[in-house]
Formats: structure tokens, C-alpha cells, sequence
């Protein structure tokens, strides 16, 4: 059978890199098609595959694409830079079973110190939101409950949260500066001023949390330590235990928080879906609840990633010829998976740029046309972390507060920009008031309502 040409966007200009690549994919498959090849220089073309079709060609056959990226620096590969990889030195083999065993021996332990940091996150958020009609900026609440929720289970309860802030902003434009920077500027990482900065903010953590941790303290570091032999030197150990504590912050860490700040952008313009989701938790402790029993807030997180994906776009090359319907994207292609396509696509959903908290009560009828984490089994066990996190978190916030967006938040602030993630234009100040006994009993009635 004879395959049709992949159709040709021509971005290479001032005007479309400006507008930035969501604007530039939703223009080019608007006007070509579902696969289209995005031309970004005179050299390099970038193949946006935006379907379902695509995805489910991913999933059966990942072994045609490739994570590393060539000349230019993928996730996995910034990663390997910044963390080191000691453990895989053949002199460490016996640490590197040590530490994989001791791993799996406080695994369930480390999921309840994960449970207690997220609970305790939570409830600091809302202690401490203003109880006077100030506004608040949901970038820093959301920022901070991120930190509190995960790394206390990792690095120990004495924290500092601005600096481990700052340190994940540093981590952030390290791989914003190598995904960004050309061959040559890259070509020694090491000495970039980036690659220090977010170098030197990991490896203090970790030494701080070494010395502030004995040997039976519920943290991780502290956990692992305790299986590195006493001979090995404190910068060997730190090397030994870099790469560890970085794939458990990657693998656990919502940047940011901003997952959680897109759903309650949406809730404090829906005040009566966050009524709602008050009302389902009304006689049980929403720190506590099951994520089964609150099925409007766990609905309305998916439906926030809905529409802002924590991978907007997910970059692999093709290891082979790869044919996806009537076309072939050749071999050592740039293809750009494109989650924030797939879920605006009127085709597979209902008023797509609508936010609709119900959406995902049925949620059999979005499974072959959502992924918001990406695909594969190692993507499950995040996406499950993540949708507790912020179910919990989201509920915990709507039965202690109504939340409004300030009238002086301009609306461009609350337009999604990419990055590395999807973040906002600018400050999003939100007005929090605490719910009384009274409204408390007339969300009860309008949900009920509802129902009937």
C-alpha cells in the first residue's frame, strides 16, 4: 500500500516561536491532520503524532522509540547528568544491592511517612491560608504544600522550605538550560552555571538530612544510609546516594504543585462544584476518606488534568520506520506525543475546552483517549500517587473554605504558558473564606438536589 506524504508546518520564524509550541501544534494539526511534521529550522523538523491512534502504536510497540534524544538532551538523560550515575560502577555493585533491598524492606514504611507528610502538607495549607479576605497567590500555596507533601518523607521533618523551593526551581532550569542551549554550550554541563546551582542544592539537602538523621528517623535518606558501609567516604556516600533521592523526587514531586493549582483555578470559578465537593465530605474527615468515597473530587482532579496535563508533550525518536495509519515517520524522527491535543479533541470529548468536574463519574468512556501522565506501567504507579495527592488535597480545601479568584487577577494570568510544565502567566491571587456549620448544611441540600 502506497503512504501519503507526512504534510509539512513551516514554523521557522519570528512569529511562531514566539507564540510557543501549543499554539504552534494546535495550528498545524487544525490545518494537516492529526500527523503533521512541524519544520522549527532548516535542519530539524519535529513529527506532532495527535491521536489516540498514535498513543495506542506507543504502547504496543515502545520499543520503536527512544528516550534519548541525540544532539539534544532528553528528561532521562539531563537526569543522568545532574544525579551521577556511582551505583552503576561495577565497585558498587554490592552497595547497589544493599540499597535495592533496603528500598523494597521499607517500601510499605515509606508510603505511611509519604501518607503523614501529605496529611500534615494539607492540613498547614489550610491553616495557614489568610482568614481575612486577603488574597492569596495560589503559585506560592500550591509550591509549598508540594514540598511539605513529599519531602519530608524523604530528607527528615527539618525542613526549609523557601530554600528547597529555590533548590527546585534550580533543578528546573538545569533541564530548562539543556533542553534548551545549543550542542556546543552544553557540551561540558558540567561547568554550566545551572548544572551548579541545581548540583549543589541536591547535595546539600542530602548532607543536611545525613546529619540531622539517625539511623531509626523515618525519612528515606536516613533509611539507606544505614546500608552504606561506615568506610566509605562522606563524598562517596553522597554520590552513592544522589541518584536514589533524585529518581524518588522525580518520580514523586509534583512540580510546583501545579497540578493542584489548575484544579483550584477551575474550583474558585465554580463555586458551586466546590460546594459540592464539600458536601461529599460532610461527616468524615477528607484527610482520612477514602478517594472511593469522594468520587466528585477525585472526578474533578482528572478532569484539571484533563485539560493541563503534567505532559503536555512528550518528546521520543523513532529507532526504525514507524507507520501509524497512511503514513511513515522514518527512522531517528523527533516525535512529539501530544496529550494536550488529544484531550481538547471535540472527536473524543464533549465540549472539550469546558471544565466539567463530573466528566470522569463514568470514566470507562475516556480511558482510550486520556494520558495525562504518558503511558506504561512505570506511568501507573505516579499517576496513582499523584490523583490521591491531589484528591485529598482538593477536598480537604473545599470542605474548609469556599475559594474565589480575586477580581484583580488578570485573566492572560491564568492562561497556561509552557515550559517544562504548564504554568501560569503570572500571579493567580485567590480569595479563601472558611465555611460555616450553616452553608455547610445547604451544600448537604444542594447536592441532594442534584441527585433526586
Amino acid at each position: 500500500m502506497t503512504r501519503k506524504e507526512i504534510p509539512i508546518f513551516d514554523a521557522n520564524s519570528t512569529m511562531f516561536q514566539n507564540i510557543g509550541l501549543l499554539k504552534v501544534a494546535e495550528t498545524a494539526t487544525r490545518q494537516h491532520g492529526d500527523i503533521v511534521a512541524i519544520r522549527v529550522s532548516d535542519t530539524r523538523d519535529l513529527y506532532i503524532a495527535g491521536s489516540p491512534e498514535c498513543f495506542h502504536y506507543w504502547r504496543g510497540h515502545q520499543g520503536h522509540f527512544q528516550t534519548d534524544l541525540g544532539d539534544i538532551a532528553s528528561n532521562q538523560a539531563i537526569t543522568r547528568m545532574l544525579l551521577g550515575d556511582e551505583l552503576q560502577d561495577p565497585r558498587w555493585s554490592d552497595v547497589w544491592v544493599l540499597t535495592a533491598n533496603r528500598m523494597s524492606a521499607i517500601a510499605r514504611d515509606f508510603d505511611g511517612w509519604l501518607e503523614t507528610a501529605l496529611a500534615d502538607a494539607t492540613r498547614t495549607l489550610i491553616t495557614e491560608l489568610p482568614q481575612d479576605g486577603t488574597a492569596a497567590d495560589l503559585r506560592d500555596i500550591c509550591r509549598d504544600w508540594s514540598i511539605r507533601a513529599v519531602c519530608p518523607a524523604i530528607f527528615g521533618a527539618d525542613l526549609d522550605v523557601a530554600e528547597i523551593a529555590q533548590g527546585v526551581a534550580d533543578v528546573e532550569g538545569f533541564y530548562f538550560a539543556m533542553s534548551t542551549k545549543d550542542a556546543a554550550e552544553t557540551a561540558d554541563h558540567e561547568n554550566l552555571p545551572e548544572f551548579k546551582a541545581a548540583r549543589g542544592f541536591l547535595d546539600k539537602a542530602i548532607t543536611t538530612a545525613l546529619r540531622n538523621s539517625t539511623p531509626s528517623d523515618p525519612n528515606l535518606i536516613a533509611q539507606i544510609a544505614t546500608v552504606i558501609p561506615q568506610d566509605v567516604s562522606e563524598a562517596d556516600r553522597l554520590n552513592l546516594l544522589r541518584p536514589t533521592v533524585g529518581h524518588v523526587i522525580t518520580e514523586k514531586l509534583n512540580i510546583g504543585g501545579l497540578s493542584l493549582l489548575w484544579t483550584l483555578v477551575q474550583l474558585a470559578q465554580d463555586p458551586q462544584l466546590a460546594a459540592d465537593i464539600s458536601a461529599e465530605c460532610h461527616g468524615n474527615d477528607p484527610l482520612t476518606m477514602r478517594d472511593a468515597d469522594s468520587p466528585l473530587a477525585l472526578s474533578t482532579v482528572k478532569e484539571g488534568l484533563r485539560l493541563f496535563p503534567e505532559l503536555p508533550f512528550i518528546y521520543r525518536i523513532t529507532s526504525e520506520e514507524v507507520p501509524i495509519g497512511d503514513y511513515v515517520i522514518p527512522s531517528g524522527a523527533t516525535v512529539v506525543f501530544a496529550p494536550w491535543l488529544v484531550h481538547r479533541d471535540p472527536r473524543f470529548w464533549e465540549a472539550p475546552k469546558r471544565f466539567q468536574g463530573d466528566r470522569f463519574l463514568d470514566e470507562a468512556q475516556h480511558r482510550a483517549h486520556y494520558y495525562p501522565f504518558g503511558v506504561g506501567a512505570r506511568i501507573r504507579s505516579r499517576a496513582n500517587f499523584m490523583l490521591h495527592q491531589l484528591t485529598l488535597a482538593a477536598r480537604s480545601i473545599c470542605a474548609a473554605h469556599s475559594l474565589a479568584l480575586s477580581p484583580d487577577c488578570p485573566r492572560g494570568n491564568i492562561r497556561p504558558l509552557l515550559r517544562s510544565a504548564l504554568i501560569p502567566r503570572g500571579a493567580v491571587p485567590v480569595v479563601f473564606a472558611p465555611r460555616d456549620a450553616s452553608a455547610m448544611a445547604a451544600d448537604d441540600q444542594s447536592l441532594a438536589d442534584a441527585i433526586q
